[in-house]
């Protein structure tokens, strides 16, 4: 179970190592060296991206941003700071018309991802021109080109053609800046706005007390007809009073609801009276004509309220949605926060452990390449192995304790040293026991630890082999067990030595997944190298 909780922390620590490395992801950004120009003047853009060294960055080749004009752009400058890379593309923009503009988002391909760059905003100033604070200077003398005589006349006539071109050029862009503001104060009323404004001044100008009351109407309706296409996008002036009528009565809104039954028979009236009044010259009472303006007024009202309710319906819809995702963005964050907050503090208490067991140099060690040293373990006559690092004591003070005492009273000294190689899947052990008096003669037992070792591995369907060697026995083969975090069913294959002297046994046990072709050469090599050192 230590083993199986060792395995755990060490993959929690290999994650929080990951999260770790995932804070420096690729990322791009703008910026600008001012947001305020002139007209004609320049700005330079600055787009930057950070990747790693061989990750594949792709800066597109623009001739516009949005309503800004691209004029030049240069080459990709590349930093290098490993394992980063930093790049910077320089884009120069400019625009020939004042007024505030938007740098749309750029898009960065990075591998195979595209990452996108904030939006910005520029202001372009106007170029004044004041011809009152404008100093004049005086006129030079004619100048002789190669002799030829200069008539002074001509060269007068040209400078006060430019003289007269200079208030005439302030003037247009005078009217030129006036017909822009007109346009753009057009642009921004809506159409009921529209119509309310053209309502207006058709009652200020009171057509029907000067003998027009056809163009009263005509204009009238020309209201309604002009709100009914710009808002619910109606053919109106295409049609005669009577298609419009029955046009408007089939009329169904987005929310499912109808022109008012009332206020459309009141509408057939006022069209019915406007029709005589342009085309038959009929006259109506001031009355008639303030009740028709006011039904005019009412039907687009009617629409209005309706059109509104449609858009703030929409509009509490987007507010509610956005209001969820902001919600489940909280949340998300949240989570992640203490996800990541759980993840350090196992990764640290994880951290504190394995170096407490000293189980952070032994992972470094098992990544490392083989070293070959050779050491002596055990009491004299001490076993000498070459092994790829040194064997590491093993701490057996637990499994002493749950042997009975008239066992453990028999042992003189006890000592386990290992090399378990968890990255190259590969253990190496090495044992010395020595009793505190001698072993009777013609007693074996090697056989006995060879089976008592079997058992501690829950080795099924054994496979086993003894020869002698010097000194000693050999015992190969392999068994089937199963393996923390490795997996279960798993074909190992052994090599050992052991050395039985006159008061106890040593011994170098290796083992390794059936098939590694390495770990075999590794394990045959250290086998080869043990050897009994007895005393001189």
């Amino acid at each position: 179970m230590k083993k199986i909780m060792k395995y755990i922390i060490h993959i929690f620590l290999v994650f929080a190592a990951g999260l770790l490395h995932a804070q420096d992801l690729p990322g791009v950004q703008v910026q600008t060296d001012t947001t305020q120009i002139r007209i004609g003047e320049q700005i330079q853009l600055s787009v930057k991206a950070k990747a790693d060294t061989l990750s594949f960055v792709d800066f597109p080749e623009l001739s516009t941003l949005g309503d800004l004009e691209v004029v030049r752009s240069t080459p990709v400058d590349t930093l290098q700071a490993k394992p980063f890379r930093h790049l910077q593309k320089n884009y120069f923009i400019t625009q020939w018309d004042s007024g505030k503009y938007v740098v749309p988002p750029i898009h960065i391909k990075i591998n195979d991802s595209i990452f996108v760059t904030d939006s910005l905003n520029i202001k372009v100033l106007p170029v004044a021109i004041d011809t009152t604070k404008q100093g004049l200077y005086g006129f030079k003398e004619p100048v002789n080109i190669e002799g030829k005589p200069v008539n002074k006349n001509t060269n007068s006539h040209s400078k006060l053609w430019w003289l007269l071109l200079i208030p005439v050029l302030a003037i247009a862009y005078y009217f030129y800046r006036r017909r822009r503001q007109k346009i753009v104060a057009r642009k921004v009323l809506t159409p009921y706005e529209i119509a309310q404004k053209s309502l207006q001044q058709l009652s200020q100008e009171k057509l029907w007390l000067q003998n027009q009351t056809d163009e009263h109407y005509l204009r009238l309706t020309d209201i309604l007809k002009d709100y009914l296409e710009n808002e619910l996008d109606l053919s109106a002036k295409e049609k005669i009073s009577r298609e419009l009528l029955q046009e408007l009565k089939k009329y169904r809104f987005e929310n499912g609801a109808y022109f008012n039954i009332e206020l459309l028979q009141r509408l057939e009236e006022t069209l019915r009276r406007a029709d005589l009044a342009k085309f038959a010259k009929l006259a109506p009472n001031p009355a008639d004509i303030d009740l028709d303006f006011n039904v005019i007024k009412d039907v687009i009202g009617f629409a209005h309220q309706i059109v509104q309710s449609i858009a703030d319906e929409k509009a509490a819809e987007i507010t509610k949605t956005e209001a969820a995702k902001k919600r489940k963005k909280r949340i998300a964050i949240v989570i992640a926060g203490v996800i990541v907050l759980l993840i350090m503090i196992i990764g640290g208490a994880g951290y504190y452990y394995l170096k407490k067991m000293k189980l952070v140099d032994t992972l470094k060690e098992n990544m490392s390449k083989p070293e070959w040293v050779y050491s002596e373990y055990g009491s004299t006559p001490a076993l000498g192995l070459t092994t790829p690092h040194i064997l590491h004591d093993v701490d057996i003070s637990a499994v002493l304790d749950t042997l009975p005492k008239n066992v453990t009273q028999l042992y003189d000294e006890i000592a386990i040293y290992s090399d378990q190689n968890l990255v190259k899947k590969y253990v190496i052990l090495s044992g010395s026991m020595d009793f505190k008096q001698q072993i009777p003669e013609k007693t074996d037992i090697t056989k006995v630890s060879v089976a008592g070792i079997l058992q501690q591995l829950k080795a099924r369907e054994v496979n086993l082999q003894e020869a002698d060697i010097e000194s000693g026995k050999r015992y190969f083969g392999s068994f089937v067990t199963d393996l923390p975090i490795i997996g279960n069913n798993l074909k190992v294959q052994f090599d050992s030595r052991f050395y039985q002297t006159d008061t106890g046994e040593k011994f170098v046990l290796g083992m390794y997944l059936q098939g590694n072709k390495d770990n075999e050469a590794l394990i045959d090599r250290v086998m080869q190298s043990a050897e009994l050192i007895n005393e001189e």
